[in-house]
């Protein structure tokens, strides 16, 4: 029986979304069985399936997305195989102090263990209020390829 992947993610202005995609279809690329779910729009579904989890969430106005930490809280994530990914307009200038300020506390917060996390470049306020968009499929491509490797020695 082939191991199933689920990508769940919660987006506002498309960024995480773009990048979820691009995961999916890296995964599947490499032969994996990947279901992706909307958080904001489609049922949650039961984690009972599926032998890894990757969640992606955004940040808006300095906060990480209330469905994507919600989901982050689950009980039943525990014993999955755990990757998380977040897009943000502070990625843009460094995705390490990005990931110190929204992930790491999730991480610690929630007691998660995951095998990857990172956060990935999204939108930025640009002239006349209108966002930015400073997304890099390629930054989510080669994550995915690392995933693929890290899934595949963890089994």
């Amino acid at each position: 029986m082939q191991k199933r992947t689920l990508i769940a993610y919660i987006s506002a202005g498309s960024a995480t979304e773009r990048y979820a995609d691009v995961i999916a279809d890296t995964l599947r690329s490499r032969g994996h069985v990947v279901d992706v779910t909307d958080l904001k729009r489609e049922k949650v579904p039961d984690l009972s399936s599926y032998e890894n989890v990757v969640v992606g969430t955004g940040v808006r106005i300095g906060m990480v997305y209330r469905k994507g930490k919600q989901f982050l809280r689950r009980k039943d994530l525990k014993g999955k195989r755990l990757a998380i990914f977040l897009s943000s307009g502070m990625a843009v200038e460094s995705a390490e102090k990005s990931k110190a300020k929204f992930l790491d506390p999730l991480v610690e917060k929630y007691g998660l263990d995951p095998i990857m996390y990172d956060a990935f470049p999204g939108k930025t306020p640009g002239s006349g209020g209108k966002l930015e968009d400073k997304t890099d499929p390629e930054i989510a491509r080669r994550w995915a390829e690392e995933l693929v490797s890290r899934l595949s020695e963890s089994i």
